[in-house]
């Protein structure tokens, strides 16, 4: 059967009945073609009634029956799938390549070649992008196309399969931050533009309760209007931030202890590097701000949850810093101004014993942080004090003591 196929694929440009097979292709998948239209129709049609007989699987007691709507549920996805993918590659790259193609369509070829280059090397990653993309087209020609009614029952389908793709490749993402050889720098800006990505295109169609709601505005309040065009290093690190701490409420099992601390970690790195280059007294000091909340919002989602410590001196370190934080939390609502002195001196206190425990530099930081400590009145003061001794000296350094 394989060579047969492999036969009639091979001839279908020769004879009259091979070219009349090409054209009838042409026509149905051209460009706006309604041939290809109905078939879409079609697939998704089935797709939608698979996914509800599906959904019922658990109700099944037949072993043999639940095998064949599980089976048959994955057959029509993949046709569905293939469908459009076929609409990609035949009717939007025609348009693209004759130059006639919309801007929307000419990012449709760039994000398909882009995802479709992942196949070779990233195989695991390349399946759930290519579900992604092709599950988002379809969506946008639902919204834009379809009535009310149908919109809602594709929703489901849609809103179900997208949530569980998203999870599915912020686990893949996870898994590989804990390998010391891949690209750390690019799997962190993954993470971020796949939290982006979900709040943006998948939680708006999920079920309403508050968390979502709580994400949704917490995006459209801080992350929705930050420029990225001015103070790029200080505003890129502020979105990372605040999509850290919307993920973690997102991708609760998904994105696990051990990676948000890596991505924390990351995000101080770049504030400590950054903040002695810049140069712009402002700047600075906004930077300074930033990196004691990304200091907050790291003891908060990662100490405050850790259950394993690499030792017994570092873990009652961080309880007594815990302590004081949660003893000056109390402050806020009391004496605001007081609270912020309090706080800024314990966490730089805390960052300048953990650099001379891991024996990091940070010349300049270090400078910046003592000029803090003293505008604050945070050093160590010692008594300007003498004690006199009876005795002749012997030396210019040694005294002769009776």
């Amino acid at each position: 059967m394989p060579e047969l196929q492999l036969k009639v694929v091979k001839n279908t440009g020769d004879g009259i009945w091979g070219k009349a097979l090409n054209n009838f292709n042409k026509v149905l998948y051209s460009s706006g073609g309604g041939l290809f239209n109905i078939v879409i129709n079609s697939k998704r049609n089935s797709l939608l009634r698979a996914s509800a007989n599906y959904e019922e699987i658990a109700t099944i007691s037949n072993e043999k029956k639940r095998n064949t709507v599980a089976e048959k549920y994955e057959k029509v996805y993949d046709n569905y799938l293939n469908t459009l993918e076929k609409y990609i590659t035949d009717t939007v790259y025609n348009r693209v390549q004759k130059r006639i193609g919309t801007i929307k369509e000419n990012k449709l070829i760039s994000e398909y070649y882009e995802t479709n280059s992942l196949k070779g090397t990233e195989y695991c990653e390349y399946k759930y992008k290519r579900q992604l993309m092709l599950l988002q087209m379809d969506w946008e020609t639902i919204v834009n196309s379809k009535s009310g009614y149908f919109v809602e029952k594709y929703k489901k389908f849609y809103s179900n399969v997208a949530d569980q793709l998203y999870k599915g490749l912020m686990k893949h993402y996870s898994v590989k931050l804990t390998n010391k050889n891949e690209d750390k720098n690019a799997l962190f800006e993954k993470i971020y533009s796949l939290i982006d990505g979900y709040i943006k295109f998948v939680l708006p169609y999920l079920a309403e309760s508050e968390g979502r709601e709580k994400v949704l505005d917490g995006y459209k309040n801080y992350v929705e209007k930050i420029d990225m065009y001015a103070k790029k290093e200080i505003n890129s690190l502020k979105k990372d931030l605040y999509l850290l701490e919307l993920g973690i409420s997102l991708f609760v099992y998904c994105l696990p202890i051990l990676a948000t601390e890596e991505c924390y970690m990351d995000l101080l790195e770049r504030a400590r590097r950054s903040l002695p280059n810049i140069y712009i007294t402002a700047d600075k000091f906004e930077m300074y701000n930033l990196l004691l909340d990304v200091i907050e919002s790291y003891a908060y989602n990662v100490w405050s949850k850790k259950s394993m410590w690499e030792s017994d001196i570092e873990k009652q370190d961080f309880e007594n810093f815990w302590a004081k934080l949660t003893e000056y939390k109390k402050l806020q609502r009391i004496d605001l101004n007081e609270y912020k002195k309090v706080r800024e001196i314990l966490f730089i206190t805390y960052e300048l014993k953990l650099f001379k425990k891991e024996n990091k530099e940070y010349k300049e930081l270090r400078a910046y942080y003592r000029d803090r400590m003293k505008q604050l009145g945070g050093l160590r003061k010692f008594k300007n004090s003498y004690k006199k001794m009876s005795g002749a000296w012997k030396t210019r350094r040694r005294c002769k003591a009776e």
